[in-house]
């Protein structure tokens, strides 16, 4: 696994030494997803599941990579980044028209989601993301990406509006898949961002090739997760099930036209 010492990049005052990664190996991507589950569980974004993992659909794309930060070996924060595909972005089944206006703009997307870390404190969180949004960006923009958007809670933008650039281009709405909170859709565009401080922090120490390599599921790990993922989603489609909000809907769509996707990937590795 490739890693990186965060303390070399950060302009904050961190003492220990915090490595940054793609996650690589089948216990790094469970240790994300249950940083994922806690976080949102406590946050009250997601409801009891007997896996005790946090993980969507859109984890089995080639197109989606999940990155770690950890302390001493062990995993404190995590963040999934989402590049735009056939089957789209998260966000969409909220913001969709706000998204297709950004890419005939020609905006190349990613989506920063699931955004999880060990502590219960916001403000250590928040830091610590501001140190792996340099992983985030410089892996975006290796894919062709020249922005990245995210649904964030409205408490938190402020802090990605100052801290690390991103601008709001959608209004508050109910997110279906974060039991309905309230969100705010953000957008941070590269080129806008030349020359700025916060352009220098995210692109101004390069990471290795090494570091930014992709990496995709084999079957193996296609196949672990699947099962993880079908178990969790039974309590999930039972509360869903008479749903009519259409953003419920659309997001109930999407995943089954991903589940498709999951199913035609593996059998050509097969």
């Amino acid at each position: 696994m490739f890693t990186l010492c965060a303390q070399e990049r950060s302009t904050t005052s961190t003492v220990e030494p915090v490595e940054l990664s793609i996650a690589r190996t089948t216990a790094d991507l469970e240790d994300a997803f249950r940083l994922a589950y806690r976080s949102y569980l406590r946050s009250g974004l997601t409801k009891e599941n007997p896996t005790g993992m946090r993980l969507t659909p859109y984890h089995f794309l080639p197109t989606t990579e999940v990155m770690l930060a950890k302390l001493q070996g062990i995993s404190l924060s995590t963040a999934t980044l989402i590049l735009d595909g056939e089957l789209g972005l998260p966000a969409e089944a909220i913001y969709a028209s706000e998204i297709d206006s950004l890419r005939n703009k020609g905006l190349r997307l990613a989506e920063v989601g699931c955004l999880a870390d060990q502590r219960e404190s916001p403000v250590r969180f928040l830091k610590m993301f501001r140190q792996l949004s340099t992983l985030i960006a410089q892996a975006a923009a290796n894919r062709g990406c020249n922005g990245l958007i995210a649904a964030t809670h409205p408490k938190h933008a402020k802090f990605y509006i100052r801290h690390l650039g991103f601008e709001i281009f959608g209004d508050v709405r109910a997110c279906p898949y974060a039991q309905g909170n309230p969100a705010v859709a953000l957008l941070m565009d590269f080129e806008q961002l030349r020359g700025s401080e916060i352009h220098t922090h995210l692109f101004g120490k390069p990471y290795s090739e090494g570091v930014l390599q992709g990496h995709r599921w084999d079957v193996e790990t296609h196949d672990h997760f699947q099962t993880i993922w079908q178990q969790s989603q039974v309590a999930t489609q039972a509360m869903n099930s008479h749903s009519t909000d259409p953003a419920c809907e659309r997001l109930a769509v999407i995943q089954d036209a991903v589940e498709e996707l999951i199913g035609e990937k593996v059998a050509e590795q097969s």
